[in-house]
């Protein structure tokens, strides 16, 4: 049995036992039947409890809560208890605040008048506002607890999908160090090759790719890095990828604003320019990418537009696998504190990336 399997087989179990443990040992009164008013509304609210439950661990936390929405997300916890308190009385029909009457008390009604000795005494009446606030203050404490533990649990998930994150990118950090001290020593040979043959504009190209890799080697162990650094390594990609170009490809790189002083998670920015010189370039063809990365005292903000060219549809999912990645990565260090746009037509794609700079 796969894991997955385990877990859903553990949640039906759980379900189950919330459901059916409080019919059967919760107190009646004597002569109530089992499957009484009263017991089918607290089953109502039961399963409306595993309802919220589930909505609010799936869609609500990582949804609302996790955007920064507590106004919106108090309120729909709160819409929430409501429906537990009121729906399940208004289904039944067993109504908190009318007065019981014996069929609700699950008593039989005497036949005449002249046999009401025959039949048990009636327990004596519940005030209708007790049975009300004996019931509400019995759904706040349950559905505290059923909102608290979720809340706990999808905390606690967050933080096991963060720290798995790390280890993949710890992990990919580490392939990607093979031998490195081979790679830039071979790098820097070439570099004084080109130096001494007097062909300056490969010397420079070298020595911004060799910049590059040790960048990604050394730096991307880190979880923030310098704004600085991760600015110049995107000019030199930016150049690099010049070297490529032809006229008929239209680039525009811009960035503004003051870049010192300021840290950003490592190559976050990377994989939305990559994007648009791998699916926005064409030698045959006309086209355009625009970059505009603009800096202020609290954000960043990367604009990337491209105009879509023709690729095969294989590619094109593996990049979206990719700025998916890059989403899960971002929702995983800035949470709150970073927005996405994506906007796409047949013609262009456009990105807005905003981050809150530590």
């Amino acid at each position: 049995m796969t894991k997955k399997y385990i877990t859903i087989f553990w949640h039906v179990l759980g379900c189950l036992a919330f459901l059916v443990i409080p019919v059967f040992l919760s107190p009646r009164p004597p002569g109530m039947p089992l499957l009484s008013p009263a017991t089918m509304r607290d089953f109502l609210a039961d399963c409306l409890m595993l309802v919220i439950f589930y909505l609010n661990f799936y869609l609500l936390i990582p949804q609302v809560y996790f955007r920064g929405k507590t106004f919106w997300y108090g309120m729909l916890i709160l819409l929430g208890f409501l429906t537990i308190t009121l729906l399940p009385s208004l289904m039944t029909g067993y109504v908190p605040w009318d007065p019981p009457t014996q069929m609700q008390r699950g008593m039989r009604p005497p036949i005449d008048s002249h046999a009401i000795s025959a039949v048990p005494a009636a327990l004596p009446p519940m005030r209708s506002d007790a049975s009300f606030l004996t019931q509400v203050k019995h759904n706040i404490f349950l559905y505290i607890a059923v909102i608290l533990f979720s809340i706990l649990l999808r905390v606690r998930m967050k933080l096991f999908d963060t720290e798995v994150l790390k280890f993949k990118a710890e992990m990919s950090t580490l392939r990607n160090q093979i031998n490195p001290h081979f790679l830039f020593n071979t790098l820097n040979n070439i570099y004084a090759l080109a130096i001494r043959e007097k062909s300056p504009t490969t010397a420079s190209t070298i020595l911004k790719l060799s910049g590059m890799m040790r960048y990604v080697v050394t730096e991307t162990r880190h979880e923030f890095v310098p704004l600085e650094r991760e600015i110049n390594y995107t000019n030199d990609y930016i150049d690099l990828q010049k070297l490529r170009l032809t006229k008929n490809m239209n680039l525009s790189y811009r960035v503004t604003g003051v870049i010192r002083d300021q840290e950003i998670a490592p190559l976050v920015l990377m994989p939305f320019i990559e994007n648009a010189f791998k699916h926005g370039v064409n030698p045959d063809q006309d086209s355009f990418i625009n970059i505009h990365i603009d800096v202020n005292e609290s954000f960043v903000e990367l604009n990337v537009e491209n105009q879509k060219l023709k690729i095969d549809h294989e590619q094109h999912a593996k990049s979206g696998v990719g700025i998916e990645n890059t989403r899960a990565r971002l929702e995983s260090l800035y949470g709150r504190n970073y927005t996405l746009a994506v906007h796409e037509d047949p013609l262009h794609y456009r990105i807005k990336l905003t981050l809150r700079l530590t």
